[in-house]
């Protein structure tokens, strides 16, 4: 139904017809901003617990702290290398 045939529809309906459709219409349209508002903090929620799980991988003794660590010896042996294999420097 397009929302012109909408509007032609409710001129045929009395006014407390019309009252019950826009409370039923508001009541949907809060009950859809509060599904989004819950679906986004529990996005928020699964990315932070993503998040606080990965720390560990990072941390002295994790498996990834001498990948990023500045004390970490440099993955490619000379600077010639690095660039040949495609890596984009800020330099």
């Amino acid at each position: 139904m397009t929302k012109t045939e909408i509007l032609a529809a409710l001129k045929n309906l009395t006014a407390e017809e019309r009252l019950e459709i826009i409370e039923t219409a508001s009541r949907m349209m809060r009950d859809d901003i509060e599904q989004k508002a819950q679906r986004k903090a529990e996005r928020k929620l699964k990315l932070r617990a993503a998040a606080e799980a990965a720390v560990p991988l990072y941390e002295p003794g994790g498996p990834l702290h001498d990948l990023w660590s500045p004390d970490s010896e440099p993955y490619f042996d000379s600077e010639e290398e690095y660039l040949s294999a495609g890596v984009k420097t800020n330099a």
